[in-house]
């Protein structure tokens, strides 16, 4: 026979539930970056997907994101040796499509899209899945996490993969040269290559310390290497 049990709710405890998936340091007050430029690089992939690179660059005085400034962009880092021998590891159906750029320094401004056509990959290889990606590796004059960004560029054929599935030598130095080439195109158009930093507020992490509040702002970028060459995911351009 079930037995029951009668307790007193006065005796309860009540807590709070914890989201252990949340960013405690996430400022939702204050999205702005001063003088930085959101650029984003967009990928079309075979299957009607589109991936983005998000990059972000220091600008100086009198500096107004245009769609001029977006086609150049564009047009640079889709043209040239770099670009031809990137290409050549890209499957036709897949393709760089499309840079929009966001002035940061104000919050909620609007997207500002190039208007020319992009480069479609050269490889008549299949391509690899959509979440399949080479790493580009930003880095900057100081040390930690806080101060590195990655770029997952996607679009690949069979023929960059190597023996052992990693990727290619061949398609390895063609990605550092391309990633190479990113600081020069941006400088182009006055726009210093940087990591874009939001501001953050003070908590108090896991172990017991405090970390400080940052304001926002922008780090340089000092290299881009291609770390390894083993392939990375990015599973949300996959399929669903």
């Amino acid at each position: 026979m079930a037995r029951s049990r009668i307790v007193n709710i006065a005796n309860l405890q009540q807590f709070t539930a914890v989201n252990l998936l949340s960013d405690p340091g996430y400022d939702g007050s204050d999205r702005h970056i001063p003088s930085c430029v959101e650029i984003s690089l967009v990928w079309s992939l075979e299957d009607g997907r589109v991936a983005h690179n998000v990059l972000h660059g220091r600008y100086g005085s009198g500096f107004t994101p245009t769609s001029a400034i977006a086609n150049s962009i564009l047009t640079g880092l889709s043209t040239g040796s770099s670009w031809t021998a990137l290409a050549g590891f890209l499957a036709l159906t897949n393709s760089f499509t499309a840079v929009t750029l966001r002035d940061l320094n104000i919050e909620d401004q609007p997207l500002v899209p190039s208007t020319v056509g992009g480069a479609a990959g050269t490889s008549a290889s299949a391509s690899l899945p959509n979440e399949t990606a080479a790493v580009i590796t930003l880095r900057t004059a100081k040390a930690g996490r806080s101060f590195r960004g990655r770029v997952y560029v996607p679009g690949w054929a069979t023929n960059a993969l190597g023996t052992g599935n990693i990727i290619a030598a061949g398609a390895v130095t063609a990605l550092q040269n391309w990633a190479n080439s990113i600081t020069g195109v941006l400088a182009g158009q006055g726009i210093t290559f940087a990591l874009g930093l939001h501001s953050r507020v003070s908590y108090m992490n896991s172990a017991g310390v405090t970390i400080p509040a940052r304001a926002a702002t922008t780090e340089l970028v000092t290299s881009t290497p291609i770390r390894d060459n083993h392939w990375d995911s990015q599973r949300r351009r996959g399929l669903k």
